[in-house]
Formats: C-alpha cells, sequence, structure tokens
C-alpha cells in the first residue's frame, strides 16, 4: 500500500513537472526586445539552413542565472552572451544557458545563437521547402504549443513576448528573399551570393516573422491610407507574374474598407509572397499560395481575411492561443462583412447564414464539442468554432452596438496607445468595450464569447390594442439555448412589426433570462397602421440558434428558403403574401400530454410565419436525414416512422397533419399537404411500442388476398378514418387512398405494381401497422 501510493505520488508529480515544464514559456523570466536573424546559407537541394540569430534582452525577474530559449529540430553549434562563450544544453526544444553572473530587472543582455540544420515542418505549419523555393509557415494546426517561429530561429516562441526585427538573408544571385518590413539594403557579395535586408520597426510575436527564398517577380504599387501612402509588394514566380493584376483587381478598395473601419494600416507595407502552401498573415509578407494568383477573384476572400489579420492579431493578438477566435474570429468575419461594401448586403447576408448554418449543424461533432469561442481547447486552436462561429459572434456583436457604435469603438481599441502592438484576451476586450461605450458588455461576452453553444430567442406571442392615438403592444418571448444549459442576459433584439400592407416597422427588445415581456406604445404618428404580425429579427442580423429568411409571393411558385431545409409550393395566390420560414436548431417544445411511443425532435423544428392571404394555397416539402448532423438523434432505426407535426401557436398542442412521405426510413421529404402559420417539427413513432400498444387493433385487421394481382380488402376492428400509404422496397411512396369506414377496397389493378411492397395504416395521423403485400403478375 505504501509503496503504491509513493509510485502513484511519484507519477502524479512527474506528470505535474511534465506540464509545468510544457506550459512554461521563457518568456517567463526574460522579454526579447529586438532579433537580429541572419541566415547565411539556405541549402534548397538539401533542405538544410544555416545561420545565427543576435537577441536583445531584458530580465523580467531578480537574480536569473538561466536564460531559456525556444528552438525546434535544429544543432547549435555555439551561444554566446554579450560576446562571450556560455554552456548550455539543448533538449526538448529548450536551450538553457547558464549565465556567468545573475542579471536583473533593468540589465540588458545580448545572446547569440550560431545554429544549423533541417528545419522542421509539420503538413502545414513550419519551414518548408518546395524546389528551388523556401518558406516560414509561422504556426502549426498539429503541433501544440502551434508557435513555430522557433523552427527558423531561436526565440521565446509565445502569442505575447513581442520584439522588433532585422531578417538578414543570403540567396545566390537572381533570387529572391523577402521578409516583412522594409527592405534596407541588397548587398552584392561577388561571390554569386547577395544578401538582403530587411528591417520591421514594429514589436510583434516570433510566429509573424518570416523569410521566403526563391525565383520571384515584384508587382509593385501604393495605396493612398488616411494617414500615409502604403507602399504594396507582391512577390510570385514568374509564372503568374501575368496574374497579379486580375487577382488583386478589388485591393485598394479592401484596404479602404478595412482603414475606414478599424483605424489607419498598421504597418509599413502590404506584402504577399506566393508560396507552395499558406495562407499565413506575416507582418506585411502574406504567405500566400501560388494556386490563388491565377488572374480571377475565387481567392479574394482569401487575401482579404489575411489582410485583415494585419489588424486583428498582428497589431492586436490573442495572448493565449485559447483565445484564437480574436484573431481567426475577427478575420473570418472581414472576409465576410467587406463583400457587402464592394458586391452588396444580400451577398454578405448569404455568405453569413451559410456560414452560421455550418456551425449551427457541424461545428460541434468536428471540433468534439460544443466549445465557447474563448478558451478553447488547443486541440480545436484553428478549428470551425474558433474560426466561424467567431465570426457569428463578431456579427452580433455589431448588431448589439449598433453600426456607429461598434466601428467607432473596434477603431478606439485598435488605436488605443496601450493596446495597439500588445496581445489581450477576451476578458481585456470585454472591459474596454464597457468603459468606450457605456454599455456593460459583461452580460454579452458571458452568453456569446464565455459559454458553449449558442442561445435561442423567439416571440412567443402578440396582442396589440388601439387607445385613441396610440397602439399598445404587448409582446411575449422566449430564450432557448442550443448546447449548454445556459440563460443569456441583458439581450437586445429587433423586432419588426408588419401590417397588411406589407408597412415594416422596427423596433429593439431588451430582455434577460428563460422569458420576457415588453410592452410598447406608438403614436399613430409614428406607425401609422395596426400591425398583424411580429417578426424576431426579420434582417438577421443577430445570429442566435436560428437560420431564416422571408420571401414576398406574388404568383404560384416554388421556393426554396435558403439554410432551413423547407421548401414551399404556392399552387394558388391571387394576392400577395409575405413568408418567412425559420429553422431553429433546438428542440421543439415538448407534448403537453405526452404518447408513449411518439418522440419529438430533440435538435430542430420549424416556424412559419407570416402573412397569409385568403387565397393562397400551398404546401411544403420538409428534409429529414440521419445524416448531415440532422436527424440522427431521432430516427435511430428502422423501425422508426417519420412524420411531421404541426401546432398553430406556443398555446396549442402538437397534432399530426395531412402529409406524405418521399423517401426512405433514414433520410427524404415529407410533403404537408397545407402549410399553414406555426410551428412543424419531426417526430417518431416507434412502430414496436404503437404495434404492441394496440396489438388488439392490429390484430382484427384483415388485409386480403395477399398475394395479390391488384385489388386489397382491408376490415378494421373499428370504424375510422383510416390512411393507407403504399410504398416500394426502396422506401418511395407510390400511393395513398383514405378509409372512412370499417371496410372498404383499395383499387390498384390498373397500376400494374409487381413484387414486395409495404402498406402504412394511419389513424388519426398516427401510424397504427405495416403490412407487407406481394403483387402478382
Amino acid at each position: 500500500m505504501i509503496k503504491l501510493t509513493l509510485f502513484v505520488f511519484a507519477v502524479f508529480m512527474l506528470q505535474c513537472n511534465v506540464i509545468a515544464e510544457i506550459t512554461a514559456s521563457p518568456g517567463d523570466s526574460i522579454d526579447a526586445i529586438h532579433y537580429k536573424i541572419n541566415i547565411d546559407e539556405i541549402n534548397t537541394s538539401d533542405q538544410t539552413i544555416k545561420g545565427w540569430t543576435n537577441i536583445i534582452m531584458n530580465p523580467l525577474v531578480q537574480e536569473l542565472t538561466q536564460i531559456k530559449l525556444d528552438l525546434k529540430s535544429l544543432t547549435v553549434d555555439s551561444v554566446f552572451v554579450n560576446q562571450f562563450i556560455r554552456p548550455y544544453t539543448y533538449s526538448n526544444d529548450k536551450i538553457v544557458i547558464d549565465l556567468s553572473e545573475s542579471i536583473s530587472i533593468g540589465d540588458t543582455v545580448n545572446v547569440k545563437v550560431y545554429y544549423h540544420g533541417h528545419p522542421f515542418h509539420e503538413a502545414w505549419g513550419g519551414f518548408h521547402f518546395s524546389g528551388d523555393y523556401a518558406f516560414n509557415l509561422g504556426v502549426g494546426f498539429e503541433s501544440i504549443p502551434h508557435n513555430l517561429g522557433k523552427t527558423w530561429f531561436p526565440c521565446i516562441d509565445d502569442f505575447t513576448d513581442r520584439a522588433t526585427y532585422d531578417v538578414i538573408g543570403t540567396a545566390e544571385t537572381g533570387l529572391t528573399i523577402t521578409a516583412g518590413g522594409r527592405l534596407l539594403d541588397t548587398i552584392n557579395n561577388g561571390n554569386n551570393t547577395t544578401t538582403w535586408h530587411w528591417n520591421i520597426p514594429y514589436q510583434i510575436p516570433t510566429y509573424l516573422a518570416s523569410i521566403c527564398i526563391g525565383d520571384y517577380v515584384e508587382y509593385k504599387d501604393v495605396h493612398v491610407g488616411i494617414e500615409d501612402s502604403i507602399p504594396i509588394s507582391i512577390y510570385t514566380r514568374p509564372s503568374s507574374a501575368g496574374n497579379v493584376a486580375g487577382s488583386f483587381i478589388n485591393l485598394h478598395e479592401i484596404i479602404e474598407f478595412f482603414e475606414t473601419r478599424f483605424g489607419p494600416y498598421p504597418f509599413e507595407k502590404i506584402g504577399y509572397t506566393g508560396t507552395a502552401i499558406g495562407a499565413m498573415e506575416h507582418v506585411s509578407n502574406i504567405a500566400y499560395p501560388n494556386s490563388a494568383i491565377n488572374g480571377g477573384t475565387s481567392s479574394e476572400y482569401l487575401y482579404t481575411h489575411e489582410l485583415s489579420h494585419m489588424w486583428f492579431g498582428n497589431k492586436v493578438t490573442c495572448s493565449t492561443a485559447e483565445d484564437m477566435w480574436l484573431n481567426e474570429g475577427w478575420a473570418t468575419f472581414c472576409a465576410i462583412y467587406y463583400k457587402e461594401v464592394l458586391y452588396s448586403h444580400a451577398t454578405f447576408l448569404d455568405e453569413m447564414r451559410t456560414t452560421h448554418k455550418d456551425v449551427l449543424q457541424n461545428a460541434h461533432v468536428i471540433d468534439g464539442g460544443y466549445w465557447a469561442v474563448s478558451n478553447i481547447p488547443q486541440e480545436v486552436t484553428y478549428g470551425k468554432t474558433a474560426y466561424d462561429k467567431g465570426s457569428t459572434v463578431v456579427n452580433t456583436l455589431k448588431n448589439y452596438l449598433g453600426d456607429s457604435l461598434f466601428f467607432d469603438a473596434m477603431t478606439a481599441y485598435m488605436t488605443n496607445d496601450t493596446i495597439a502592438y500588445s496581445s489581450r484576451s477576451s476578458e481585456e476586450l470585454c472591459d474596454f468595450l464597457t468603459a468606450y461605450t457605456g454599455i456593460d458588455m459583461h452580460s454579452f461576452f458571458d452568453a456569446w464569447v464565455m459559454s458553449p453553444g449558442t442561445p435561442h430567442f423567439s416571440i412567443d406571442s402578440i396582442n396589440v390594442n388601439e387607445e385613441g392615438q396610440e397602439y399598445i403592444i404587448d409582446i411575449w418571448f422566449k430564450q432557448k439555448f442550443k448546447g449548454f444549459d445556459f440563460l443569456a442576459n441583458d439581450n437586445i433584439l429587433e423586432v419588426t412589426f408588419i401590417d397588411e400592407n406589407f408597412i415594416l416597422f422596427t423596433d429593439t427588445i431588451h430582455f434577460s433570462g428563460k422569458t420576457g415581456h415588453s410592452v410598447k406604445v406608438y403614436d399613430k404618428n409614428t406607425m401609422p397602421s395596426e400591425p398583424i404580425l411580429a417578426l424576431m429579427d426579420l434582417f438577421e442580423k443577430t445570429n442566435d440558434a436560428t437560420t431564416d429568411n422571408y420571401s414576398y409571393f406574388s404568383e404560384p411558385m416554388e421556393y426554396t428558403f435558403p439554410s432551413t431545409y423547407f421548401t414551399i409550393y404556392v399552387d394558388d395566390l391571387t394576392d400577395s403574401a409575405m413568408i418567412r420560414a425559420t429553422h431553429s436548431w433546438v428542440e421543439p417544445d415538448s407534448l403537453v400530454n405526452p404518447i408513449e411511443g411518439l418522440k419529438l425532435s430533440p435538435y430542430r423544428h420549424w416556424k412559419i410565419e407570416g402573412i397569409f392571404p385568403e387565397s393562397i394555397n400551398a404546401s411544403g416539402k420538409f428534409f429529414y436525414s440521419i445524416s448531415s448532423n440532422l436527424d440522427n438523434e431521432l430516427i435511430t432505426s428502422t423501425i422508426d416512422s417519420i412524420v411531421i407535426l404541426y401546432r398553430e401557436n406556443a398555446a396549442d398542442e402538437w397534432k399530426s397533419v395531412p402529409q406524405t412521405r418521399i423517401g426512405v426510413w433514414s433520410v427524404g421529404n415529407i410533403i404537408v399537404d397545407e402549410i399553414l402559420p406555426g410551428e412543424y417539427t419531426l417526430a417518431v413513432w416507434d412502430t414496436q411500442i404503437v404495434d404492441i400498444k394496440d396489438d388488439r387493433q392490429i390484430n382484427q385487421i384483415s388485409i386480403y388476398p395477399n398475394p395479390t394481382n391488384g385489388d386489397i380488402n382491408f376490415e378494421f376492428a373499428r370504424t375510422g378514418n383510416y390512411e393507407l400509404k403504399l410504398f416500394d422496397n426502396q422506401g418511395r411512396i407510390l400511393d395513398s387512398t383514405i378509409i372512412n369506414s370499417i371496410s372498404g377496397v383499395w383499387n390498384l389493378e390498373s397500376k400494374n405494381y409487381s413484387g414486395i411492397h409495404l402498406v402504412e395504416i394511419f389513424e388519426a395521423g398516427k401510424l397504427i401497422t405495416s403490412k407487407k403485400i406481394i403483387f402478382t403478375d
């Protein structure tokens, strides 16, 4: 017992030491002020590099006796401190340098490391060779920690230690070396080599430093910015040089877009260098995939995403990998939102809606769970949650503050003297926005940034009273939460009121918790006619757990509402209609009176709203599938019979409506004969439970002859309203009929059916049994 206890304790302490070693950063004790990186030799044939790096450093603690640096998979030749050679150890990607005497806060030390070798790279990040080209990508998706500055120079490799840089590289004359910052000099060494000297005067983390080597052609331009003229350098392979103008045709407008919304461009040049893979937002020298420089604008979003990082990620950096949404979520938002300015609001809205649907449907599956965008596990740092959900959170924040205040606040954040060129956390962004706007942002950040999952908001009901020259409108609303047990507070949401002439009037409501009630009073000068409908977030500004959109109809047509899995078929219409379809990615309200064997979807439902004139006649198609992360928790086996249930409003009970299933048990569509305003949900009957429950009636159902050459007789235990559906062996519905009696004949001889088919029998919308029928020739 004692030995076992001691062993377990020893293992525990060993694990703690290993964890501490992994998580501790050299930057905890010393700060790098300036790097001078000199790569003397880049051998693309042997795929090796050779060079030295000099680091000017300041201690952060008293009596420091060792300096630790990160360096990965290279060979250290020697180490000097203040020009004196020093002993060191090098293992587990750490150089530990023993000092001749301790140093303390206020001291300055010069550390110079000579090294060579074959640099590390993973599938994406690291230092790569590609034919006669070489380049680095500053982070790795697989490596933890993700920072990979250490693959080509010794450094303090984290997100918070920031320094200025000189990057000096030597290559065969005729080749070009690019890096971040300004080109200070090129030196012909007289031995068929040329040395290139680049300088970055701004303090940046190590992962944003860069170097590229190869046969490049430079495309030059200048952008007249809001403060300065900004040089533009785009380096490409000679074969791609003619494509630059076409691929970057909108670059000037995109730069202007960023400057007018987030402040002046924060670095000395705008730079892109073509690389075999990418893209990576190195400061003023973005590694950009050669394939994207194709003469067209198909990858415009990609260079926009990377350019936005000059503000979000480079000027202000996430302080930890767990807060990567501050870099990638904002950049993803920017790469969607710029399209509103460059193209149209509809273009932006379509892409944001598609992104949002993908998040709600797939992010928790792809990333292995529901995660908050802040404090995300490092295994999914670069996953869909940080990028795509992060972008939807930014979009929601924009609506929460309003466009004008949002952009004013973010410009102030980016240009704040203590924030610019530093690393920040989500909490610090929250505190800044609270102080700047005068709005307490903690409830918003608690719900949208710090909590997994997504809030869901809906209107429960409204009541309109006309009193003199005023309309008094009571609105009741409620909140659910997808993926987490939480309720958001201090919510600000738009509600749009619509009158019979389709005139829209939009206002905001404020509420906290599970339910809310708001009373709105409008004089008739403000709201000239009585509203007959209220819709929450009609213009899709809040990315809650819904995907929705609306359309106007003036004639018969088929229309699929994007990202909702719902299609409407307007068969007759002599007046105008307005219809919105909302796909809610949360469970519907439960049955008031539970029914054994009937299970509602635990994951999603629909709400169809709008102005439906009396002349409209419409049916609707609802999609179901056990794949695509849709209904796999609802439909779990072939014994589950899928149906649609309907209710008019939240006070109503779910009930069956006339419908037809097209497809097999696992995937297909359900056609509802008449679409009415209200809520719809998928549900399944467990046919084993239903069969057991109704065993007496089922045993008294006679079906004959079987086999049959066409006509089938049905005799039931009691008089009722029975719906019969005939399916082939692929689950496709072939025919249906109604028997409103205790018996009846289904005449199918003229249909010439052959082989084994299935008949499902429903009573009052409820499946009571299914039987195999054999048709003979």
